[in-house]
Order: structure tokens, then sequence, then C-alpha cells
């Protein structure tokens, strides 16, 4: 009864306050072609996909939202209509210096910060959402964030399991330290299956660099830092902790660019042959001792509203050069952005126009 009248009181707080109704219709594509076959870590395929994600929802008093959508997956080539349906279903809470989410919400929105050393490629893909929380105050180049997603529920059949992470970013003119890190929980079912253990894996970067943006369309970054992680199996009483050098050298003129990570140091994933991608969730390549990811890519389109790139990515591991060749595609709208800013036209688009 007390839960009721909460409720109540807070539903008629709400309506007394100034309201505004907002919607959104995002569309997503992604093709991503993998020439893996000298890999002894992964192997070779095409991940193809479209996400349709209508969403509605209601905002007051300047800082809250509450907001609900469907998201859908369309497979090409795959008989079904539909291939995976979720939800958004999330609250927040925004002043100009702090951000709350509780609920269903994207992942990019929240860790773009991540690279995909920890979020590997097919999991921005297919598994877009977080489902817990995330607080951050500041913005931009100096903040705190720290979060929660739960991805998997205990029952008979699914094991439980779930994420803790935290980051941060300090910088002062050219300069910056930053930091990315997150604890992973894999547990067993509900009732307990005796087959199943309890494994975990933490993963932390920090890092020391510099970074310059200018307003001519060119923008780059040079950094170098430690990456540690402990890795256990507690069914097996087995741990591994390893420890490396990391980083990145990044530029970019004119949409046109390269993004550089090197990795070297304690081979990475040492159980991933028992667990593979339920517990970890980053590149398999750091299973190496040495690795080196290289991206060139291009903006063809850059607005507020729509975003096309195109990549080539190589992978230096086992001694091989590996290719990957990526399409995304990105296109928004809604009655909450403001429109009149235009997009970014780069020189060399004039080639095409």
């Amino acid at each position: 009864m007390r839960l009721i009248l909460l409720l109540l009181t807070f539903c008629t707080v709400a309506a007394t306050q100034a309201q505004d109704y907002l919607w959104k219709f995002d569309f997503d594509y992604f093709f991503d072609n993998r020439e893996y076959k000298e890999s002894s870590f992964t192997g070779p395929q095409t991940l193809n996909g479209i996400w349709i994600t209508p969403a509605g929802g209601i905002s007051w008093d300047s800082t809250h939202t509450i907001m609900a959508g469907v998201d859908l997956l369309k497979i090409p080539g795959m008989k079904h209509a539909v291939d995976k349906v979720d939800l958004t279903l999330y609250y927040q809470y925004q002043t100009p210096k702090t951000i709350f989410r509780a609920g269903s919400f994207p992942r990019r929105d929240a860790l773009n910060n991540y690279s995909d050393f920890f979020f590997n490629d097919s999991v921005n893909y297919f598994m877009p959402l977080m489902q817990g929380l995330f607080w951050q105050i500041g913005r931009e180049r100096n903040f705190f964030n720290a979060w929660m997603d739960w991805t998997g529920y205990a029952t008979p059949e699914n094991r439980e399991s779930f994420f803790l992470g935290f980051s941060g970013k300090v910088a002062k003119g050219s300069l910056f330290a930053d930091f990315q890190s997150y604890l992973y929980h894999y547990a067993g079912t509900k009732p307990g299956n005796s087959l199943y253990g309890v494994s975990e894996q933490m993963q932390g970067v920090a890092s020391l660099g510099i970074e310059f943006d200018s307003r001519k369309n060119f923008k780059g970054l040079l950094s170098a830092g430690v990456f540690a992680g402990i890795e256990r199996d507690r069914k097996a009483d087995e741990d591994h902790k390893p420890i490396g050098f990391i980083s990145r050298a990044n530029i970019e003129y004119s949409g046109i660019g390269t993004e550089n990570t090197l990795y070297a140091g304690d081979p990475r994933m040492r159980f991933y042959n028992r667990y593979g991608g339920d517990l970890y969730w980053g590149t398999p390549f750091l299973q190496g001792s040495a690795y080196l990811q290289s991206k060139f890519y291009v903006r063809l389109l850059e607005s507020d509203r729509v975003k096309v790139r195109l990549n080539g990515n190589l992978h230096f591991t086992e001694g091989n050069v590996l290719f990957q060749q990526t399409l995304t595609v990105s296109a928004s709208i809604d009655n909450f952005t403001n429109n009149s800013r235009k997009g970014t036209v780069y020189p060399w688009m004039r080639v095409f126009q």
C-alpha cells in the first residue's frame, strides 16, 4: 500500500512540472568482413546487420527523462523478419556536470571511451544495450564514471554474469591522463549446478599522453601506459595476472585517419579455450604476447544526423597480417536535438560531388 501511495505521489508531482514529450528514431547498419584464416585465436567470418530503434519519452524539470523503445535487429540472409528484439527503457537525470542513468540504454552513449580491447566489435553489433546503472561527473576532457551492466540472470539454464566498471580522464592543455577498467563476474545457475564454477576477469588500462584538436580538421593523439589484469577460475583453482605495455597513436585530417594500438606483454585470456566469449568480451588477439591493431578509415558522411564510416583494419598477430573491412551507417532523427547545425564537409568529398 505504501508503495502505491509513493508512486501516486511521484506521478502527481511530475504532472505539476513542465513536461516535454520526446520521440526518436535510430537506424544502424553494419557490415564487417574478417579475413582471419591464418589466426589460431579466431576464425574468418562476415557479420552483417540492421538495427531499427524507435523510442519515445517524457522529460520534466529540465533534468529528468524517462525513455522507452523497442530495438529490432534484422540480419540479411536470415529467414526471419526480425532476428532479435530488445527493449530500451531507462530513467535519466542530467545536469551540465552530472549524468545518471538506470535501466536499459545504449552502451555507445555511456562507454564510448572504451576500446575493443575491452568490448570487441561483435559485442557492439549484437549487444548494443547496457542493462544496469551509469553515473558520471564531468564532461569531455575531465570526467569520472562508474557503471554496472547485468548481462546474465541466474536461472536453471542461464548463468549469472555482470560487469562493474570505472573510467576517467583528466586533461590540461594538450596533456592528459586516463584510465578504463572493469570487473566481469561469471558465476553459476540457480539452483546451483556442480558442472559450473565461478570465474572472473578484471582488466585495467592507465595511460599518459598528448592530444591535439585544431579547427582546421586536424587532430591527433599519442599515449603510453600499462595494461594489467587478473583472470581466475575458482573451480579449477587457477589464476593469472597478465601485465603489459600499451600505446596509442591516432591521427586524422579532413575525415581521413588512422588509429593504432599496440600491446606487448604477457598473453591474456588464458581460459579462452575453456570459456571463449562467455568469459572474455575483448578482442581475442590479446591471447598473444604482442598485438598491433591498425585502423584506417574515411568518414564518408558526417553530420549530427547521419554518420557513414568505411574502415580497412590490419591486425598484426602471431607473425601474420590479417585484414578486416567494415562499413557502418548511423542515422538518427528526433524532436529534441538542435537542427540548426550543418554537417561537416571535408575537402576530399568534393571529388564525389
